[in-house]
């Protein structure tokens, strides 16, 4: 889904996986992302269309659901394969024409952690041209978490989901997610506790989802207070980043290639040792 206006050479992707592991029904994983990238173009395109007193970006927006992204990322990374293709001619259609992608997997964890996608974690096989931007969108959600008076924590890039194509394509990628099958040690609850209260940093030494890939992922299997900072922190993201004068700029100060077959569009990382596989 395609916002109307803004630049179609210029795209920010915001993508969540809309499959869930044939054990589990798939409410926080990933129904919470499919329904908050839902909710996300829904209110932008309300806004665009009813506010008068809401310009429009000068960037377009692209929200995708990729599928079998529990199978090895492979909606995401046929897209990103696509899109590269030296044949897709088709403007707005191309690699060349996507800035950076924003990932929402998992947001809604009952045990959760506001975990932000740590650039410091990319894989050492990363293309240069990626990390700056993708550091800047790690500052973001951290200087927004902060400001928010909210905790939050760092999590991987280490290939745990559909940021990794476009990651090892050389884009500047981010994101926020609760947490999976990892425990959460006593230190984390009690820096939770001490911004939110005592008996708000959830439980130490148990899994930020005790029902990750299980049947037990249900309707009661989130947590309502983190779904609503993860799904305002994602808006946020988006508005920072369509009202920049220059967003490539930002993310890509030095330049960027945009001859995309250059890159192995197989070079994905090894994501079973992503410790926030979700």
């Amino acid at each position: 889904a395609d916002t109307t206006t803004g630049d179609k050479t210029k795209t920010i992707v915001v993508g969540s996986h809309s499959d869930g592991v044939p054990a589990g029904s798939g409410i926080n994983d990933n129904g919470s992302g499919t329904v908050g990238n839902l909710i996300l173009a829904l209110n932008l395109a309300h806004l665009f269309e009813t506010s008068s007193s809401y310009s429009t970006y000068k960037y377009r927006v692209r929200f995708c659901w990729w599928g079998a992204e529990e199978l090895g990322l492979l909606g995401a990374r046929y897209h990103v394969d696509q899109a590269s293709l030296p044949s897709t001619t088709t403007v707005g259609e191309r690699l060349q024409d996507y800035l950076v992608n924003l990932n929402y997997d998992m947001l809604a964890g009952p045990n959760y952690r506001f975990g932000i996608h740590d650039s410091s974690t990319v894989p050492l096989t990363t293309p240069t041209q990626a990390l700056n931007g993708t550091s800047q969108i790690t500052g973001l959600f951290r200087q927004w978490f902060s400001e928010q008076n909210l905790p939050w924590s760092n999590a991987s890039l280490g290939g745990g989901s559909d940021y990794v194509p476009f990651l090892a394509a050389g884009l500047a990628v981010g994101g926020v997610n609760t947490g999976a099958g990892g425990i959460k040690p006593a230190s984390e609850r009690d820096q939770y506790a001490a911004i939110l209260g005592i008996g708000n940093g959830g439980l130490a030494n148990a899994a930020y989802d005790p029902c990750y890939h299980q049947q037990c992922d249900r309707i009661t299997n989130i947590n309502p207070f983190a779904y609503e900072k993860v799904v305002k922190a994602a808006a946020y993201a988006i508005e920072y980043l369509g009202r920049l004068n220059d967003l490539e700029k930002w993310l890509y100060p030095q330049g960027r290639l945009k001859n995309f077959e250059l890159f192995n569009s197989h070079q994905l990382y090894d994501f079973r040792n992503d410790p926030d596989l979700i």
